[in-house]
């Protein structure tokens, strides 16, 4: 990510920093994480954009990014 995404990441679906595809990729993990699911339309979107092995690699990454946020949480981790 550039430094212009990271300072727009809070804000990411009204910055220009970003294309169309990462802000679905975004708002597939925001959703997951959040929600525990993605909405339709949001999966919808990415099969069109992605094909099915980067659909299931995105999908492994944000699972394994939650996975370790919440065992590092839990446990008290500090990552460096």
């Amino acid at each position: 990510m550039t430094a212009e995404q990271l300072q727009s990441l809070d804000h990411y679906e009204q910055s220009g920093a970003f294309n169309d595809l990462e802000k679905r990729v975004l708002r597939f993990a925001e959703q997951w994480t959040r929600q525990g699911k993605a909405e339709p339309a949001v999966v919808t979107a990415l099969t069109q954009a992605l094909s099915p092995t980067q659909l299931v690699v995105l999908a492994a990454t944000v699972a394994l990014a939650n996975w370790t946020n919440r065992f590092s949480k839990t446990f008290d981790i500090q990552l460096p």
